[in-house]
């Protein structure tokens, strides 16, 4: 029963992982604003602020999805693509680095991989059609 729970652990922080790899860019913006408001003297308002600043940063990325301008649409894929790609490719050479790939080279090919993987995951994702468009 414990190796079942230990698998279901796992694979429960390997989804947790993944998915902070996709949404690296908001993330990384409520992590880092929180993080400057504890170090400003916020204490336990840091946990607001930086929750604040992570859901405006994806609530912005949505609205800017949400228009029909292509152009900006794409800038906005990108913004969120690129830091979801680099969180792919860390994400990916760290724990191939704890003991599973030996060799140097193949932890940074299946790290490229890993970019590759999360940066298609972020786009399939952010390129799918918003409704008011499937409506018209």
């Amino acid at each position: 029963m414990g190796v079942i729970a230990i698998l279901f652990g796992l694979g429960l922080f390997l989804v947790l992982l993944w998915n902070f790899a996709v949404y690296a860019l908001p993330a990384y913006i409520g992590f880092s604003a929180g993080w400057w408001a504890l170090n400003h003297g916020a204490g336990i308002g840091c946990i607001a602020v930086g929750a604040i600043a992570g859901v405006a940063v994806f609530l912005a990325g949505r609205v800017a999805l949400a228009s029909r301008n292509g152009f900006l649409r794409w800038l906005v894929i990108a913004v969120f693509v690129i830091p979801a790609a680099w969180a792919g490719y860390a994400m990916v050479l760290d724990l191939s680095a704890s003991g599973m790939v030996p060799s140097s080279v193949w932890r940074h090919i299946l790290a490229a991989a890993g970019a590759v993987a999360v940066g298609a995951t972020t786009m399939a994702q952010l390129v799918q059609v918003p409704e008011w468009e499937k409506s018209s």
